[in-house]
């Protein structure tokens, strides 16, 4: 399809043509007077010696990172993937020419081979989309007139059979330092959301060998097909389909940016997020449908939770210069992933969580207390059902009655920084709290770092009257998944503090959840627990901790012992959720010890 160029102004480079030369050197020698005009001749003379200009530095490496080849041309001013522009489908030598013209810093461009499919089908590569298997334009022509140019190159291969002979040409052009640009090689590998399996694909093993075989120095960018169908709009990309890929390229040694379909995304970014973690080398590539609803908030929630260098936004307009302007107002509210990281969102000084402020919503009076005369933190709301509707969720032991969604609607309405800690009390009140923070979601209210907190039972921990941990964890990913998953011990099992059979078992039963998962802890069991301290600390890599006390559960000093103890472990991934004055005295004796 014809895509007209998106892009913002860009910086032209002009070659250097002034021509200038350094001074000259030298002259005739005279040997002596008197020797004859034809003897002069015949003396080895010093010619007038240009200055030589400096030797060409190295060119650009084929594999190198596109927004530093781009900075280094003054085609954007900082490492933004926002700032690239795109122009698609510059296959025939018309579509060619008008993307040389334009703005424009990447073409791509689609490789296939010449009567693909036909009994007259040839090896050579050829630009062109399917349906067409013809064209005017060779891949040998395109790169000719294109290298000429200082654009980036992205070549989307439409079948398996055009990939060895465009890799081969690649490097022989590569030998001859003739590209001199970052090269990206762009394939379907995998199926994606609404393409059944049947639709052919591009050999993912085959397309990976060929390139680290043939020309290896090139980002791959590796894709699904995907479909958007409006009749399904909630159809996106799953976890499995997310980790397959990761399977799929997690060897390979370039930089790899995925590219993904812009209007699918904010529903998988979970699993787009953990993606992106598994390597600096990755990033994505937003990208739309001519018909795709892709939205502004959408694309602003993605750049919210994500490194500006990690996103390429190849999106159609006028919706990608409304979203430029609107990601440059610094003053605007970040539309926080629900699940994210509470570190990343509060930014406390040190990256320590001890200097993240907790408060507990008791009722409407000590909740707007809080939004107003603090500066944000974590609202702990302890939450159970009214007796005889489960529809309605209460603060727990508030007056006069707060209903969760009064006091989830207020704290949407401050323009402060307030995480949302809710302390579940009754199982029944578990999915109806769920189905109210989707609502929110879906209404693009819910921008706060969310956690979900249950004392569980679960293998060596099961204590009656607890809600089980496996029912547990499925009610959150049937629902509303986009948390963070708090999980503690039944009081009942911590008489000898937090053993090694407690702790494995809980870890053993969030192993393998894609969410963010802090265990909570209170600080007297943490006094006498030794070695659990030292199981616990070792998981924090994988798991965050966060340490509970309060004057309900004791005097300071009663807790003082557990808090000393974690405090041993990574200051980022360790919370305290302590009363006021707790903190307070848990934090002079901390910093002034």
């Amino acid at each position: 399809m014809s895509f007209f160029p998106r892009s913002e102004e860009m910086v032209e480079m002009k070659e250097d043509t002034d021509g200038h030369r350094g001074p000259r050197l030298g002259g005739c020698i005279l040997i002596a007077a008197g020797v004859s005009i034809a003897a002069i001749a015949a003396i080895i003379t010093v010619s007038l010696v240009n200055k030589s200009s400096p030797p060409p530095g190295p060119a650009f490496p084929t594999g190198g990172d596109m927004l530093d080849y781009l900075f280094q041309l003054g085609y954007i001013q900082e490492k933004d993937g926002l700032h690239v522009s795109w122009y698609h489908s510059a296959n025939s030598k018309t579509e060619m020419e008008e993307s040389l013209k334009s703005e424009a810093m990447v073409l791509e461009a689609d490789v296939n081979v010449e009567g693909y499919g036909t009994s007259g089908q040839t090896n050579i590569p050829i630009m062109a989309h399917p349906p067409d298997i013809y064209s005017d334009n060779t891949l040998q022509e395109w790169l000719d007139v294109v290298l000429r140019s200082k654009k980036g190159i992205k070549l989307d291969f439409k079948s398996i059979e055009a990939v060895e002979p465009s890799l081969d040409l690649l490097a022989r052009k590569n030998l001859k330092s003739e590209i001199n640009r970052p090269v990206w090689l762009n394939a379907d590998i995998l199926h994606g959301p609404n393409v059944p399996n049947f639709v052919r694909v591009i050999n993912a093993t085959r397309f990976l060998s060929l390139i680290q075989a043939k020309f290896p120095e090139a980002t791959i960018s590796p894709g699904w097909k995907a479909l958007y169908l409006p009749l399904f709009p909630g159809a996106t990309y799953t976890r499995a389909m997310v980790e397959e890929m990761y399977a799929s390229i997690r060897n390979v040694t370039q930089k790899v940016s995925f590219p993904v379909r812009a209007v699918m995304c904010k529903r998988a970014w979970p699993h787009f997020s953990w993606l992106l973690r598994q390597s600096p080398r990755y990033s994505l590539t937003l990208w739309q449908g001519k018909s795709d609803p892709v939205t502004v908030n959408d694309l602003l929630f993605i750049r919210d939770n994500s490194l500006s260098e990690q996103i390429y936004y190849d999106i159609y307009e006028p919706v990608l210069s409304e979203f430029k302007e609107a990601a440059k107002q610094n003053n605007r509210k970040r539309r926080f992933y629900p699940g994210g990281n509470v570190v990343d969102y509060f930014r406390p000084k040190n990256s320590d969580g001890l200097n993240i402020q907790w408060y507990t919503v008791d009722n409407t009076i000590g909740l707007m207390s809080s939004l107003r005369d603090e500066d944000g933190g974590m609202l702990v709301i302890p939450v159970v059902s009214r007796e005889g509707s489960l529809e309605v969720r209460l603060v727990d032991r508030s007056a006069p009655v707060l209903l969760l969604q009064d006091c989830l609607d207020t704290i949407f309405a401050s323009p402060k920084p307030w995480g949302i800690y809710l302390k579940i009390r009754s199982q029944d009140a578990l999915a109806p709290t769920l189905l109210l923070l989707q609502q929110a979601y879906e209404s693009d209210l819910l921008h706060h770092p969310t956690w979900i907190n249950m004392d569980i039972s679960f293998g060596r921990f099961h204590t009656p009257g607890y809600v089980d941990g496996k029912e547990f964890v499925k009610t959150i990913n049937e629902i509303f998944p986009f948390v963070t998953v708090a999980p503690g011990w039944p009081n009942e099992v911590l008489s000898q503090g937090y053993t090694l059979p407690l702790i494995e078992d809980m870890m053993r039963l969030f192993e393998g959840l894609w969410q963010e998962v802090s265990f909570q802890l209170q600080a007297r069991a943490l006094g006498r627990s030794f070695q659990g301290i030292r199981k616990l600390l070792k998981s924090t890599s994988r798991f965050s901790l966060t340490t509970e006390h309060r004057p309900e559960q004791g005097s300071y000093f009663s807790g003082y012992k557990g808090l000393i103890l974690i405090r041993a472990g990574r200051r980022d991934r360790i919370f305290y959720n302590l009363s006021r004055n707790y903190r307070g005295n848990f934090f002079r004796d901390t910093f002034t010890s």
